[in-house]
């Protein structure tokens, strides 16, 4: 097992001047990415105000880029219904020039009410979401790549050329977050990086996040998915990286050093290879062993150590 790869999500506003320092902390501390949450949504309290304000993502992924010099820089994720796939495949681009090559371009269906209701949108049918999941991932693929053949699909279509081309060697990434098997099917010709948490919000019921075992379950299966699907439409399976966000379950690595190991190791022997967590960190923790995980268990697993 070798190559392990850690990310940090910034998912709630703050003053600037602390986030780029934030930044450039968490690129001095060895974290191999950073990514920027994209909602439109802020929670509020009881007094109406927010008590979770949030910023733009492209703006701050660009923020991001600016802050830094060699951690990837991306969304994670932006959901298909508010941002053109021209449009967003062009903003990656930009940001790949930004960064010196080092965007990854993180979509998905998306469909969370709260933003819906910011950007007055209407959530798409449950038939059409992977279908239209499809076609957008296969436009922003077009564009990336730079193709002059256009896309003309039901949903989603571009035409022309979108010079300049990208930084990185291969073009930019494309991550895809697919939680089920009908979006795994969408990803799965265009995807460089599958993306997934666990268990779709919409299945989050009553008993809140699901056990660390049934998210482990879970995301084995969707893999495995994934391997046969890809193996349908003659792609490598292994071409296609696998990444958790690791915030939605009741897993807790940040209680204990043994707990970040044990919970690392769990996903990455189901294939797993690069694991994003928010900070500030979410759940129970210490911040004593994050201090210490990333001091001195991180550089030991991405240098290709067992969890």
């Amino acid at each position: 097992m070798t190559g392990l790869r850690f990310g940090l999500m910034t998912y709630d506003a703050a003053p600037w001047e602390e986030l780029t320092r934030r930044w450039r902390g968490h690129e001095d501390a060895g974290f191999d990415a950073l990514w920027a949450g994209d909602h439109l949504w802020s929670a509020v309290g009881d007094d109406g105000a927010a008590t979770r304000p949030r910023l733009d993502a492209w703006m701050m992924a660009a923020g991001m880029a600016a802050s830094t010099r060699r951690v990837d820089v991306g969304t994670l994720v932006s959901p298909m219904g508010r941002h053109n796939p021209a449009v967003l495949a062009k903003q990656a681009l930009t940001l790949d020039h930004m960064s010196g090559g080092r965007a990854v371009a993180g979509i998905g269906s998306g469909g969370n009410a709260a933003d819906l209701a910011v950007a007055g949108g209407e959530a798409v049918p449950a038939r059409e979401q992977a279908p239209r999941l499809a076609e957008y991932a296969r436009v922003v693929r077009a564009v990336l790549d730079g193709s002059r053949e256009g896309v003309d699909g039901v949903y989603h279509r571009t035409h022309g050329p979108t010079a300049p081309g990208p930084v990185r060697p291969g073009g930019v990434r494309l991550l895809v977050a697919a939680h089920g098997p009908a979006a795994l099917r969408a990803a799965a010709p265009h995807a460089d990086v599958w993306n997934s948490y666990g268990t779709p919000f919409s299945q989050l019921g009553g008993d809140g996040p699901p056990t660390a075992e049934q998210s482990l379950r879970r995301t084995a299966e969707l893999s495995r998915v994934l391997d046969r699907e890809c193996e349908r439409i003659g792609r490598d399976p292994a071409s296609v990286a696998r990444s958790f966000m690791l915030a939605f379950t009741r897993d807790e690595p940040w209680t204990s050093v043994e707990a970040f190991r044990d919970t690392v190791g769990r996903y990455a022997d189901i294939g797993i290879t690069e694991f994003m967590f928010p900070f500030p960190l979410r759940g129970p923790h210490d911040p004593d062993v994050f201090a210490e995980v990333v001091a001195d268990v991180l550089p030991r697993l991405r240098a290709g150590e067992r969890p």
